[in-house]
């Protein structure tokens, strides 16, 4: 059985394995501040199963059908630990319990994670995941290292130096596989991310960076890793490119 480095944890302390204390960015700080107030009410929500706006309900089948993609990808290999960084509300986590993995889960949102606990307590049909809070930007190197590694709908709140950082922290951990999303930088997408940043300034807690493929692939490629597959969902307006990639 897998001897987790992550225990459960009260919000804000710090599992010395897997953690270590560092000083935040300025973007780690808004996002984690948004996260912990109103972020949290908004995604809880989009991420749940209660009746929501139309526009949130794009997001949430949007990144549903990211989750089933990725459950698809790495289902067809014998994988059995996984880690889920950025876990949100836990969807990605439980799915992947319930076909057999392993998995610890962290946030970096004391009460999401707490939120996570409680509407999956009992529903997974395998190992219940391991929830803790966490900051992506604090993993530590460590011996410990898991078959896959995932990350879904994180790294667009941060800028490519943090992002570069965040995957090579990442990448650190995988023995074997690492799958994670980002917003694809495309001429549409620059124009209908001016058009939003024009009209949506007021009381904005985090932005939104775009990255090309190529400034991806360079950095997993530094970090010893290779794109084996890609995919696209795009639902409306929600857009994600989601990558798999294997230690060389």
């Amino acid at each position: 059985m897998l001897q987790s480095p992550i225990r459960s944890l009260k919000p804000g302390t710090l599992e010395p394995a897997l953690f270590t204390e560092r000083p935040k960015s300025e973007t780690a700080k808004r996002v984690h501040k948004y996260f912990e107030t109103s972020g949290f009410s908004r995604w809880s929500a989009i991420y749940g199963s209660g009746d929501i706006p139309p526009i949130w309900k794009v997001i949430r089948d949007g990144h549903q059908r990211l989750v089933e993609k990725v459950v698809e990808w790495v289902t067809t290999e014998p994988l059995h630990t996984a880690l889920d960084a950025g876990c949100g509300t836990g969807t990605l986590a439980v799915n992947l319990a319930d076909h057999g993995f392993e998995v610890d889960a962290f946030d970096v949102s004391a009460p999401m994670v707490h939120f996570a606990k409680y509407i999956n307590s009992g529903r997974t049909k395998g190992l219940a995941p391991q929830f803790m809070v966490g900051d992506i930007a604090a993993l530590a190197g460590q011996e410990k290292t898991y078959d896959l590694v995932c990350c879904l709908d994180v790294l667009f709140h941060y800028p490519y130096e943090e992002v570069s950082d965040m995957l090579r922290r990442l990448t650190s951990l995988s023995s074997h596989k690492v799958v994670a999303s980002f917003a694809l930088r495309t001429a549409a997408n620059d124009f209908w991310m001016g058009v939003g940043q024009r009209f949506h300034t007021k009381n904005r807690m985090t932005k939104l960076f775009m990255f090309t493929y190529d400034e991806v692939e360079q950095i997993l490629y530094r970090a010893g890793f290779r794109i084996t597959r890609k995919h696209r969902v795009k639902f409306f307006f929600y857009d994600s490119f989601v990558f798999e990639a294997v230690r060389m």
